[in-house]
């Protein structure tokens, strides 16, 4: 998710747990925990571009970075705030694991995928079902939060305000379950109806909103892939891409290479543009730019040879622009 719904949500946590306590601090702490799986962004940087893929939202998404972590920062904490007496380490403590914890689970629900068993797996849990920020969790969240601050710390609708977000949130991420399910029956119905044969069905929203979602269908040879909107009555229009593997040629059985792969869950392309250069996209994650040819957020340049392939650090092309708002609203 985006840092600030993580940072709004962390405050909630921070006041359901302490905040009758120690009032405002504790939410500004339970902020500042749920931020901290996210400073794996910091050394990124230090990895080459595939194992950097790996890194983010890897170990420091983990139930084990949280049971580590959460003491550290209890401590850390409790020897700021000395008062009141009855609040001390263990208390910290707790806010801070479960602030840590509602940013590892609430990533789940999205595409790039969660080590939440790391280091005893590395399988990246994604159930693909929120876009990487949604308004109506976000600005849900940001309301509630924001009409806490108008009561004193004493008063108990502080408190309630704090457990309806967080109820809001499990609310609203279950219901998204529940639309994806929906999203994929119908592209499902539509499948057999026109007797298209397929060996895997992915589904993940577009950004801002819950209704609107990408479509990937695989065959043998490539995809099929379109647009759907929660409220579409008739059939999704479906577009072939080409897997084309083969242009990988010697690179296909390198490493690296194999490991992009793996980070896209097979859920790739290949092509060259026009200066002749390899280019790998991820087909996984939904753009703003919907209804563009280049709608794909992640693409890698490779380029070298197979003992020492040269990869390309991607940064994600969501294509955020006020026109492609304008088309997106327009489409849902």
């Amino acid at each position: 998710m985006d840092s600030l719904t993580h940072i709004v949500l962390g405050a909630a946590v921070g006041e359901a747990v302490l905040g009758r306590k120690v009032g405002n601090k504790a939410m500004l702490w339970g902020a500042f925990a749920a931020s901290v799986p996210d400073f794996d962004v910091a050394i990124t940087s230090l990895f080459n571009p595939v194992d950097a893929l790996f890194v983010h939202r890897g170990f420091s998404h983990s139930l084990v970075f949280a049971i580590v972590i959460a003491p550290i920062l209890g401590y850390i904490i409790s020897k700021i705030h000395k008062e009141p007496k009855e609040v001390g380490f263990r208390q910290w403590t707790f806010l801070s694991l479960v602030a840590i914890l509602s940013h590892s689970l609430i990533d789940c629900f999205n595409t790039y995928g969660t080590e939440l068993l790391a280091p005893f797996s590395n399988a990246r849990l994604a159930l693909d079902s929120i876009g990487i920020i949604d308004f109506t969790l976000l600005f849900t969240l940001i309301i509630l939060v924001i009409t806490i601050l108008f009561f004193k710390q004493n008063y108990a609708v502080r408190r309630g305000l704090a457990f309806g977000a967080i109820l809001f949130t499990i609310l609203f991420t279950t219901l998204t379950i529940g639309n994806k399910l929906y999203i994929e029956n119908r592209i499902t119905s539509q499948l057999k109806g026109n007797e298209i044969e397929y060996t895997r069905i992915k589904t993940s929203p577009l950004p801002a909103t819950n209704f609107l979602w990408l479509i990937l269908v695989e065959d043998s040879t490539g995809y099929y892939y379109g647009y759907r909107s929660t409220f579409d009555k008739e059939e999704t229009k479906l577009t072939y891409i080409k897997r084309n593997r083969e242009l990988l040629g010697e690179f296909e059985n390198n490493t690296m290479v194999k490991n992009l792969i793996r980070f896209t869950a097979g859920f790739y392309a290949v092509n060259k543009d026009e200066n002749n250069s390899l280019l790998l996209y991820d087909l996984r994650f939904g753009s703003m730019a919907f209804n563009e040819e280049n709608w794909f957020v992640f693409t890698f340049e490779i380029s070298g040879n197979n003992q020492n392939p040269v990869i390309s650090r991607s940064h994600p092309n969501r294509s955020f622009n006020l026109q492609n708002f304008k088309n997106y609203f327009e489409r849902l």
